[in-house]
């Protein structure tokens, strides 16, 4: 909202009955948890809405966005069984309408799995957004890995060629300013080629794949993730393989 306005945020308990279910396919009649996100800004015209949950669509200028984000909510609700809306007016504001599917009683505990190993080896993390940058370089810190960090590609393969030490894992998000992760990635590999990648993305790997960013089949860890994933991505990178049977 450029010119400011009213943000509002409504939850609550609701039913969608057989004749809703039969005008909103797929959705299943039943009881559902509404979580709702309205403004007074400018609207949103028919021709974005057409397109605003795909993957890396944005209208925003080069550099600003991912075009990920609404993208990654989408695969969250859709992941969870649950069903998402926009209904938006130019100049009139837009509604964001979240349906989650409602769960009575207990829910039972996952059990905990071991915790990941700690790693003492080199990371070069590269990330653009500042906040993100500083907490993911933390979480590596406190499992033992020496972290250095960068805040843009450019800067990445500065730090790479003037490193004097062995860099193990380049840790890049795939969508960033000046160039994306896998051109990063080759180039820094061309001058360090024993390094690991693991893409960061707030999509999934099919997702990205499909798009052609990145090839099926690397390594990718999906936004948000926990430091415990974190840790894991990295041994199952870094730990050498058991030979498997002939």
């Amino acid at each position: 909202m450029p010119q400011g306005g009213r943000l509002t945020i409504e939850t609550g308990n609701v039913e969608l009955d057989q004749v809703y279910a039969e005008q909103h396919f797929p959705v299943q009649p039943g009881s559902y948890v509404l979580l709702a996100v309205s403004d007074t800004g400018c609207g949103i015209t028919d021709e974005v809405q057409a397109h605003i949950f795909e993957p890396f669509f944005t209208t925003k200028e080069p550099g600003r966005g991912t075009g990920l984000g609404l993208a990654t909510v989408y695969g969250i609700v859709k992941q969870s069984e649950g069903l998402i809306y926009v209904y938006s007016e130019p100049a009139q504001g837009t509604t964001f309408k979240i349906y989650l599917p409602a769960v009575e009683g207990e829910i039972e505990k996952a059990a905990e799995p071991p915790p990941a190993r700690r790693g003492s080896e080199t990371i070069l993390l590269v990330e653009d957004e500042e906040g993100l940058r500083e907490l993911i370089a933390e979480l590596l810190a406190e499992n033992g890995y020496h972290v250095l960090a960068a805040e843009s590609p450019l800067k990445a393969i500065e730090t790479a060629e003037g490193y004097a030490g062995v860099i193990h894992v380049l840790l890049t998000d795939v969508v960033m300013p000046q160039m994306n992760g896998p051109e990063l990635a080759r180039r820094v590999k061309a001058r360090r080629p024993d390094v690991r990648v693991l893409y960061m993305s707030g999509y999934t790997e099919d997702a990205i794949a499909n798009r052609g960013v990145l090839e099926a089949g690397v390594s990718l860890i999906s936004k948000p993730f926990s430091q415990e994933a974190l840790a894991r991505k990295l041994r199952d990178l870094l730990d050498p393989r058991p030979p498997q049977p002939q």
